[in-house]
């Protein structure tokens, strides 16, 4: 096969696979919104919503004047690189998969802090943290006064939506709730449902 051939059959291939994978994304972004869009009335407020870039990126919601026990959220949903072979293969071996990011401000925040997370990190400043395994290879980490008493409060959301949970930070500091949330599968579940469950643990959480 003569040189010329060779990059003709690789800017085809190239070509072939960014189209095919904006299109994916643009399928995933699309129908991930909608599914957000379904689960966002839970929070009320006023939301502002928009595309990153385009649908094949991400999407960002901004929930403002929220429902207790929030004050104020961010969502953001992040589609892994699909268009780039290159940055595709990258992104996969770095674990890098379709994201929702959830960052809200409580009304009421803890002086506990739990931590949930699928790598157990064996240096950490400050006070010590107490550590128990969780379901689906989660560890479940707390500390603070009232650091077990959250982690009662949270269990029930975990164990439902384990599956789906790469991190599920609650502390004092500002964003109050950080958490990240695999979309494999996600889309299968109720939004409404998996955000009133949410808005639930945190408001168990408030009579700690």
């Amino acid at each position: 096969m003569s040189p010329q051939t060779i990059i003709v059959v690789l800017s085809v291939f190239l070509v072939g696979w960014y189209v095919a994978g904006h299109a994916w994304n643009l399928r995933r972004g699309r129908r991930f919104r909608g599914w957000l869009d379904d689960g966002l009335d839970v929070f009320g407020g006023q939301v502002e919503a928009g595309w990153i870039g385009t649908a094949a990126s991400g999407a960002r919601f901004n929930v403002r004047r929220a429902r207790a026990p929030f004050k104020k959220l961010e969502i953001t949903l992040l589609l892994a690189n699909r268009e780039i072979p290159l940055l595709w293969v990258v992104d996969h071996l770095r674990g890098k998969r379709d994201r929702c990011i959830i960052r809200g401000t409580l009304r009421s925040p803890h002086r506990g802090e739990v931590l949930v997370h699928r790598i157990r990190r064996s240096k950490r400043q400050g006070e010590p943290w107490t550590h128990q395994e969780g379901p689906c290879g989660l560890t479940v980490s707390c500390r603070g006064c009232t650091g077990e008493r959250l982690v009662t409060a949270l269990t029930p959301f975990v164990q439902s939506y384990g599956a789906h949970l790469d991190r599920f930070h609650w502390r004092n500091q500002d964003p109050h709730v950080d958490i990240q949330l695999s979309i494999a599968g996600l889309v299968e579940i109720d939004a409404y449902g998996c955000f009133a469950d949410l808005s639930a643990a945190l408001q168990a959480g408030r009579q700690v």
